[in-house]
């Protein structure tokens, strides 16, 4: 395994989960995948290592923009929930359906200075239109939407697996006067997703008072499924998690990796009702996936009127299918179900 710079892996960050292994396997990975989004990802991020001198200077003005934007009241919409669980299709839904705004892949490039880089460019940008094409959260084009957590990185510390970090008071202040400025910019409320902050975020929810979360669930069996084929599609590896997973396993034993995931699945289910205690249901929404996909319409809906306060046009918003299709060796999967129903 070749191990590389700091530099190039903070870089290969923005695209990809953080801790992951054997990068270049990985990148063969994408490549044989074939999947336009993965393509997309690994252009973007080599033009953001070269782009990344520009990115610095026009950060300068960013800061500026930060300190003299002005408290702006736009909600903001957080989709959250564990990796694999469909928070990337509702996120799209959400931005295809609803007058916001969004991270988009641009930002990806220019992670200090996406505002101004948005003013800058945005006349060359073709506005795609939002499709529910992706690739482990990645999707198409310059225009299209971004999980952005190189801006969460900011505040939540580069180590997205670490539930340990609290925000201090300059941190706070920071993300405040980043999210005024960007929904000022746009003139538009906010929707993004960040699966990690399903666990925490509760950490941000006192300083974003016009936050609210959609967390997703989905059916336990196939959300471990799902988690098994991510470890072995970006890891290669069905031992190393995608993802955060419940952080006692770093001081016990280390169970077989069936036995990994379904804690890792139960992990995020207790601390999903965990936030929701500590933010209030108002604020912290817990939707199913499998509800949303037969009533997508019925979320959306949901959160023109109680969230933006706007009287939903009807428009149609079709059902999408939901998978249940065994992707693993019958035996793996029959063990997956009999630890899940152990519990």
């Amino acid at each position: 395994m070749i191990t590389l710079p700091t530099s190039l892996r903070n870089a290969l960050h923005r695209f990809v989960p953080s801790n992951f292994h054997d990068p270049f396997g990985l990148a063969k990975r994408l490549i044989r995948s074939g999947n336009p989004a993965a393509l997309f990802a690994m252009t973007s991020s080599l033009l953001g290592l070269i782009l990344t001198p520009l990115d610095r200077l026009l950060e300068i003005h960013e800061k500026k923009l930060y300190r003299r934007a002005p408290q702006t009241k736009f909600p903001i919409v957080i989709v959250v929930g564990a990796p694999r669980s469909g928070t990337t299709l509702v996120a799209q839904t959400l931005i295809k359906h609803l007058p916001v705004c969004y991270f988009n892949n641009l930002t990806s490039i220019f992670p200090h200075s996406p505002i101004t880089a948005n003013r800058l460019f945005e006349k060359w940008i073709r506005k795609e239109e939002i499709t529910y094409t992706s690739y482990y959260g990645k999707s198409l084009h310059l225009s299209g939407p971004n999980d952005a957590l190189y801006i969460w990185d900011r505040w939540l510390g580069k180590d997205r697996k670490n539930l340990t970090k609290h925000l201090n008071n300059n941190e706070k202040k920071d993300m405040l006067r980043f999210f005024n400025a960007y929904t000022g910019f746009y003139q538009k409320p906010l929707v993004c997703k960040n699966n990690s902050l399903n666990v925490r975020a509760s950490r941000i929810a006192g300083t974003l008072k016009n936050a609210h979360f959609i967390c997703l669930t989905r059916n336990p069996l196939f959300l471990a499924q799902s988690l098994l084929k991510a470890r072995k599609e970006i890891h290669g590896n069905f031992h190393v998690p995608y993802g955060i997973g419940d952080p006692s396993l770093a001081t016990s034993q280390a169970p077989d990796y069936i036995e990994d995931v379904c804690r890792q699945v139960l992990f995020h289910e207790e601390k999903i009702r965990e936030e929701q205690r500590k933010i209030g249901a108002r604020r912290f929404w817990i939707v199913s996936y499998e509800s949303f996909c037969r009533e997508p319409e019925k979320l959306v809906k949901r959160v023109s009127e109680i969230i933006f306060g706007l009287p939903f046009q009807p428009q149609p918003v079709k059902p999408f299918p939901v998978s249940q299709t065994i992707r693993l060796e019958p035996a793996v999967f029959e063990r997956l179900k009999k630890t899940l129903n152990m519990r």
